[in-house]
């Protein structure tokens, strides 16, 4: 329940300060998920993920980027 008030909050918030989307700045969708793969496994390769509780896969990281695109 916490989790899904932050994920609420967070929204919002990216609403509010009208944060864009990677298809606002026009990047193109065939290109954004032809290239995720990739960037997911630059993304693990870059360490950052380490720093969570929970290190993501390269398909769960992909799953994010596939949900941020719209």
């Amino acid at each position: 329940m916490a989790a899904d008030r932050l994920v609420e909050a967070l929204r919002a918030l990216c609403k509010d300060l009208e944060v864009p989307t990677p298809r606002a700045h026009g990047i193109d969708k065939d290109e954004w998920f032809r290239l995720s793969p990739l960037m997911a496994e630059q993304a693990l390769a870059s360490g950052s993920p380490a720093n969570n509780p929970v290190v993501p896969t390269v398909n769960e990281i992909q799953d994010l980027y596939a949900q941020i695109y719209a």
